[in-house]
């Protein structure tokens, strides 16, 4: 949540805002994808594993990740998130949580659709825009 944000500090946050503003929808829900997979699996997934949780082919994860390690947020070796990777994808995953909570208590839209379409709003939501879902999201609305 946004306590996640606060741990990076405010020089790396600034950081992690540019570079979710220089990626591609796309790209931040690959970013997205592979936080939480690793979360959830505890090491680095496999381009396959990937490509079955994003419902995509394997040349289309695969040219993803290099379009990634090109910009420095997937590692060279393994299918892992670099350090600015890792920040970038949990401001994603923030401005995802509360725009989730604005999908499901705001607009009331059903729990399976509003997962999607919270990814979609996290991925090309602006950076002023970001901001303002995570600080919604932290001062208390919507849980």
């Amino acid at each position: 949540m946004a306590d996640e944000i606060a741990q990076i500090g405010g020089e790396e946050q600034a950081a992690a805002e540019r570079s979710c503003a220089d990626v591609t929808t796309g790209e931040a829900r690959y970013l997205m994808a592979l936080l939480d997979m690793q979360r959830k699996g505890g090491g680095d997934p496999s381009q396959a594993s990937l490509a079955r949780h994003l419902k995509v082919s394997a040349p289309t994860a695969l040219e993803m990740l290099r379009r990634l390690r090109t910009l420095g947020l997937v590692a060279d070796e393994g299918v892992r998130l670099t350090p600015a990777g890792t920040s970038a994808a949990l401001v994603l995953s923030s401005r995802r949580r509360a725009a989730l909570a604005i999908m499901q208590e705001v607009l009331g839209i059903d729990p399976e659709h509003a997962e999607l379409e919270a990814a979609w709003l996290a991925a090309s939501a602006s950076p002023l825009l970001g901001r303002h879902l995570i600080s919604w999201r932290a001062h208390g609305a919507g849980g």
